[in-house]
């Protein structure tokens, strides 16, 4: 795992109403507008999908169990999972 830089570490994918930040090279904290944490987006490796992938995970309120809640190809899929539609 490389050292991020500052600028390296706030840059994380936007969408509305939910905050991102990076926290290392293949992982990002999902969080509501009111800084509730709803989870992360993890960059994960799939020899069965041939190459990497990003998976949601929900973090269940009350606790530190996170639930997988969807995958994609582009770290903008995993976010779309805690958007909604």
């Amino acid at each position: 795992m490389a050292i991020m830089t500052s600028t390296q570490r706030r840059t994380a994918p936007t969408a509305p109403h939910v905050a991102t930040r990076r926290v290392r090279d293949d992982l990002w904290r999902v969080s509501s507008a009111s800084g509730l944490a709803l989870g992360y987006i993890a960059k994960v490796e799939s020899s069965r999908l041939g190459g990497p992938a990003y998976e949601a995970r929900r973090l269940l309120p009350g606790g530190t169990t996170m639930v997988p809640i969807g995958r994609g190809w582009a770290i903008e899929d995993a976010l779309a999972c805690f958007t909604g539609p």
